[in-house]
């Protein structure tokens, strides 16, 4: 004997009778507006929408146009990161006040994370051509610069191989010029 289907009512087919297991297309109801994938958060922000730190990559691509960090004089010493963000970048100082800081009208940029430096100078570095000798100084900010560990409350020397810190970032100074070579002979 032969088995019968078994018949269901289906509500949503006004009453007729289907077999248990047999399909019917289902169709979806169209959504109001065309569904998008989640959007990524925006570039230098995190998921929840929050700055990240930045990092630059010096010396590639266009050249900077602020006139502060372009100049043709030769280098009288750097200032090299010795730890914290940006750990590995050299800084070339010239003659005369180089302010030191995030902003991009600076002189000696450290715009590599560490938010406590400030924007605007944080220190300068000095070199006295006529005199040829490098001097520190602080730029009049809430977070302290150190001398080999030691606060910056006023003008002082700077010797080849001394350590700056501004926030987290350590800074060891190299001297070009000073009592024994300055671009200035002949």
């Amino acid at each position: 004997m032969a088995k019968k289907p078994i018949l269901t009512d289906d509500p949503m087919d006004g009453g007729d009778a289907a077999p248990v297991g047999a399909t019917r297309p289902v169709t979806a109801p169209m959504p109001s507006e065309p569904t998008r994938p989640a959007q990524a958060p925006a570039f230098g922000r995190d998921a929840s929408g929050h700055a990240r730190p930045k990092t630059r990559i010096l010396g590639y691509g266009a050249p900077a146009t602020s006139d502060a960090t372009q100049t043709d004089a030769p280098a009288v010493g750097w200032l090299v990161v010795i730890a914290g963000p940006g750990r590995g970048t050299s800084l070339a100082l010239m003659s005369g006040m180089n302010g030191i800081g995030r902003g991009d009208d600076l002189q000696v940029q450290l715009d590599f994370g560490d938010d406590a430096i400030s924007r605007d100078a944080h220190a300068y570095v000095t070199y006295d051509d006529a005199a040829r000798r490098f001097f520190v100084s602080h730029g009049g900010k809430t977070n302290l610069v150190r001398l080999n560990d030691a606060a910056v409350l006023a003008t002082e020397g700077l010797s080849h191989g001394d350590t700056l810190r501004i926030g987290a970032t350590s800074l060891r100074f190299v001297a070009l010029c000073g009592p024994d070579f300055d671009w200035s002979d002949p």
